[in-house]
């Protein structure tokens, strides 16, 4: 007794299964996670460590980089690691294995870099170790602003009231606070005063860290109860740490901090500002952890702020400037809708076909039962909901009524025969078994070797995998079970009519397939020609890493000559924002100004609210942009960094050589006609005084290397002596010189320096100054110097742009021991085309075993397989049509396309086996299963293709993560359905006549083999 039996005879046991399994999935589809795409990020923790008062490039690489490097560069799964070293501070990137366990390689970088720190300068502030890249872009950007309070105070109440509550979200990595200046208690030394007194200023700040504590010391007991003992030290206000005692004279007279130095509640120098909509604003930039949701991320973050906006005054306004969960959203619903569509498409088409409510009915059910199957499956095997996963689903809402439809068919067949219906229902459906799982097992077998690809790879597109997969088998067990049981109970006995347009047609069909069987031989050469030429325009296509997709928001950098004020990048970038804000796309500017480098964040209108593309408006700001003097400016939209743009990096130790060979580099990139943006990722070299000190003459005085250093660095740039306790928070005590006495070369000459008994000398008495060109930013990948020359695309392909770099790089001359490589998405693209191809190959491997196995045969599966070149076909005139290149998309959606094609052959070929078993000729049985299988042929492609088609007529700015993928199979399986009709019965007539040749020629030699036989026997 088959499953269909089972099924028909136990209605309501079938039902009560199926109602469950759709309520699971319901509350499944509440309750899965959302993102854009599978996380294929590799894990990243950084390792960022500022250095109080600065410290040169060269000595931060020397200092810090390098003993970090070395630390932390033997975690495990450690994919690559990348540095940069800059004044003041080292970022140490590193970047793991897809699927790494991060927490815990958190914690083995944590415990690494604990053996290294206490090596480390002890100017370094408290490092960082984030799960996070420096370099993403925000998830979200805040603008607080406030009426009637200045940018410091606004600052104020961002440090003390909002950041530190947004750090404790989960899964934010890190907080940036950019305008405002920052709240510190400044200690600043009259240098004369403190000469007199003849006190170094490194015991000062001994004295205040010593001042200002509190102190549990003990215990008593009075009668039956114990009370602790505590010494308050810490200050309780500015003023007493003036008061400090930090010297008592010979004559006995207490010198006091106040005497020698001012201390002033103030703030430090800006560093930068922010501006929102050319308003100046206080902005928080917000990072999440590198494998964090950024919906949950984000979603967070507007839950605290909800609860930080009720504690702040009136008059302050927290607003979201961007938020990249926005443009995630968009896609989603996009997509859902696109999914509706599609299945609403489906049964309308079934509808037009059958031209009755009650087998359209049950066709119909197949779709939404089997989606929500695979939503509670994809919620047990922690699968999220996003744009690859739903783009599955949407790719197989056609495909999920192709074994209803078969089943069906069947049925009503057996109707016509004479069979009651629910003896139709179990008969029709048991015949159409083999047939279905066939078909089945061959679409989802393609997606086996994904398994055997990348990581990367497997990340990427298991969900679509898996979709499809559990989606298209779900149809199969609704086909076998759930369709059969319907149709004993809603079915009438009444034969159904079939329509005399469809007659028409089938006649049509019956003439066409008789005129091709004829000429078999003419048709095979003629579609064999076909498709060598479509090759031949395959190889002319261009090549892709991934289709593009908008989401309408774009970073504008704006660079100025090393060593420029800040006041000279505010005025670029004001230049920049009043060009912005006459360009009707634009909604919000944001930005975040800085010396030297400064962005602009630039969110558009929605797409279907402007005529212009993201990319039609950067091009139109890039000539007015261009006429801004002494600047670089570039764009980069959204993940561009992986597909716009080719990096060439260039390995060597002098850093001097490595920017001339980035320049001739540069200037051969700017002279291939389609690349924009040509930029060298390493700046000039900044001026600096290099302070050389006489070893000699410093010993005589008892100092060392590192006394000189720790005194200068203290007296001009700062350090951190102690913290002074608010009801907020904690401030920052800085001690330092007067701004008169640290401003100029002359005041650095003069440094007074004292030696361990008291003796005090000026710094040019021991030291030299030499005026020269240092790195402003060291880079570093897997421990060797390197720069990076990079370009933006523009409108070639990522293929193109690739052979016309390597054509104008192959005779630039390098020194011994200095190389250059692609770096970026390059070698990225190419494994995983490699890797795909591979799978396309496997996968077509795969389905001719399935077949042989199903059909006991070795040559059948030869003719079902015809069908994929026929697909061929119609894929390259496709991708020629919409000027799609070769993508991943593609590569994946032929995989698919492979296990589509062969269905509609492999549903002919078991009829015709069939007929031929009943008695038929194999000529006459190849034109009967032709006529019968043509109606369900038809009806499973164009359900399958108008399924699809919301994604194929996608013109929105995000359908290029979904578009390669729809339109190949479309198109694939519309000249595979076309030509199949035809082609398959005049390949299978073929084999017959080799097979009856084959027989004649063995029968022959047999003959002939007798007759000599017999002639020696005489």
């Amino acid at each position: 007794m088959g499953l269909p039996s089972v099924s028909v005879k136990r209605p309501v046991t079938i039902l009560m299964v199926f109602l469950s399994m759709v309520l699971i999935g319901y509350i499944s589809l509440t309750k899965l996670p959302i993102e854009l795409m599978p996380n294929i990020s590799f894990g990243e923790i950084t390792v960022w460590i500022d250095i109080r008062g600065g410290m040169p490039p060269v000595d931060v690489e020397t200092l810090v980089t390098k003993p970090v490097e070395e630390a932390v560069g033997t975690v495990g799964a450690l994919k690559s690691m990348t540095s940069v070293s800059e004044e003041g501070r080292s970022i140490v990137a590193l970047s793991f294995e897809p699927g790494t366990d991060m927490d815990f390689a958190s914690l083995e970088t944590r415990e690494k870099f604990a053996k290294v720190k206490n090596k480390l300068p002890k100017e370094i502030e408290k490092p960082i170790i984030a799960k996070f890249n420096q370099s993403d872009v925000p998830v979200m950007i805040l603008a607080v602003t406030g009426l009637g309070y200045t940018p410091e105070m606004i600052r104020r109440v961002v440090d003390e009231r909002i950041k530190e509550r947004i750090e404790r979200v989960s899964g934010v990595a890190n907080v940036e606070v950019v305008g405002g200046r920052e709240r510190k208690i400044l200690v600043e030394f009259d240098k004369v005063r403190l000469a007199s007194y003849g006190i170094p200023m490194e015991r000062i700040i001994g004295v205040l860290g010593a001042s200002n504590f509190d102190l549990l010391v003990g215990e008593v007991e009075k009668q039956k109860d114990k009370y602790l003992i505590r010494t308050l030290g810490q200050f309780r206000d500015v003023n007493e740490i003036g008061d400090i005692g930090i010297f008592t004279t010979a004559q006995g007279s207490i010198v006091r901090l106040k005497d020698v130095a001012t201390v002033r509640d103030s703030y430090l120098e800006p560093t930068g500002f922010a501006r929102v909509n050319v308003n100046s604003a206080v902005s928080i930039y917000i990072q999440k952890e590198s494998l964090a949701n950024t919906i949950k991320v984000t979603k967070a973050v507007e839950e605290e702020i909800k609860k930080i906006k009720p504690l702040l005054d009136k008059n302050i306004r927290v607003v979201t400037t961007l938020n990249q969960a926005e443009a995630i959203i968009k896609e989603i619903n996009r997509v859902m809708d696109s999914l509706k569509i599609g299945g609403f498409l489906a049964i309308a088409i079934l509808f037009l076909f059958l031209l009755n409510w009650r087998p359209t009915v049950i066709i119909a059910v197949s779709i939404p039962i089997a989606i929500l199957i695979t939503f509670g499956i994809m919620y047990f095997q922690e699968i999220t909901l996003n744009v690859m996963t739903l783009t599955g689903l949407t790719l197989g809402v056609g495909m999920l009524v192709d074994n209803s439809i078969v089943v069906i068919e069947n049925i009503y067949a057996k109707i016509e025969k004479g069979l009651d219906v629910m003896k139709a229902s179990i008969v029709g459906s048991e015949e159409m078994l083999l047939a279905i799982v066939a078909s089945t097992v061959t679409t989802v077998v393609v997606f086996l070797p994904i398994i055997f690809v990348t990581k990367e790879i497997r990340l990427l597109y298991s969900g679509l995998c898996l979709t499809i997969t559990y989606s298209l088998l779900s149809s199969l067990v609704v086909a076998i079970t759930l369709v059969p049981t319907m149709a004993s109970k809603i079915i009438r006995p009444k034969v159904k009519k079939r329509s005399y347009s469809f007659s028409g047609f089938k006649l049509m069909y019956k003439k066409s397939l008789v005129f091709s069987i004829r000429y078999r031989y003419i048709l095979v050469i003629l579609a064999t020609l076909i498709f060598i030429l479509s090759v031949l325009i395959l190889t002319k296509i261009p090549v892709e890493f991934i289709e593009q997709s908008e989401p309408g928001t774009f970073t504008i950098f704006i660079e100025l000559p090393t060593g420029a004020r800040l006041e000279a990048s505010d005025s670029a970038v004001s230049q920049v924002e009043s060009i912005l804000k006459d360009v009707k796309e634009v909604v919000t500017i944001s930005s975040r100004i800085e010396p030297w480098e400064s962005k602009i964040y630039v969110k558009l209108l929605p797409s279907n609210q402007r005529d212009k593309s993201t990319k039609e408006v950067i091009d139109s700001l890039r000539p007015l942009v261009a006429k801004i003097p002494n600047t670089f400016i570039y764009f980069e939209e959204a993940q561009e960094a992986l597909i716009r743009e080719i990096v060439v990096d260039l390995y060597g130790y002098d850093y001097d050589i490595l920017r001339d060979l980035a320049n001739s580099v540069a200037s051969r990139l700017e002279a291939i006609k389609g690349l924009t943006d040509v930029k060298i990722r390493a700046r000039e070299g900044r001026p600096e005084w290099r302070v050389v000190v006489d070893r000699k003459k410093a010993a005589i005085f008892g100092l060392t290397i590192d006394d000189i250093a720790s005194s200068i660095h203290g007296q001009m740039r700062g350090l951190r002596a102690t913290v002074y306790h608010t009801e907020a928070k904690e401030v920052e005590v800085i001690t330092r010189l007067n701004e008169s006495d640290r401003k100029t070369i002359d005041n650095l000459h003069k440094l007074i320096l004292t030696g361990p008994d008291g003796t005090q000398i000026s710094l040019d008495q021991i030291a030299t100054f030499e005026l020269n060109l240092g790195p402003s930013k060291i880079y570093r990948r897997n421990k060797s110097r390197m720069i990076q020359v990079s370009a933006n695309i523009g409108r070639l392909s990522y293929g193109k742009a690739i052979e016309f770099s390597q054509s104008g790089l192959k005779d630039l001359k390098f020194p011994k021991d200095y190389y250059w490589r692609f770096g970026g998405a390059y070698t990225q693209m190419t494994e995983n085309q490699k890797e795909l191809t591979f799978a396309l190959v496997i996968s077509l491997l795969l389905i001719y075993l399935v077949l042989a196995s199903l059909f006991e045969s070795y040559s059948q599966p030869f003719i079902i397989l015809v069908t994929v070149p026929l697909a061929v076909i119609g894929v390259v005139l496709s991708l020629r049509l919409t000027h799609l290149s070769v993508s991943m998309g593609v590569l994946m959606g032929g995989i698919m396309l492979l296990g589509i094609v062969v269905n509609n052959a492999i549903i002919l070929i078991d009829h015709v086996n069939s007929l031929i078993k009943s008695g038929l000729g194999k000529t006459r049985a190849v034109i009967i299963a032709g006529q019968d299988r043509l109606r369900p042929i038809l009806m499973t492609t164009l359900t399958t293709v108008f399924g699809m088609l919301p994604m194929v007529l996608d013109r929105s700015e995000e359908a290029g993560l979904w578009a390669p993928f729809a339109t190949t199979v479309t198109s694939g399986l519309i000249s595979s359905t076309i030509l199949t009709l035809f082609f398959v019965p005049s390949v299978f007539s073929i084999f017959e006549d080799v097979k009856r040749l084959l027989v004649r020629k063995t029968q022959q030699r047999e003959v002939v083999y007798e007759r000599k036989a017999a002639g020696s026997i005489v």
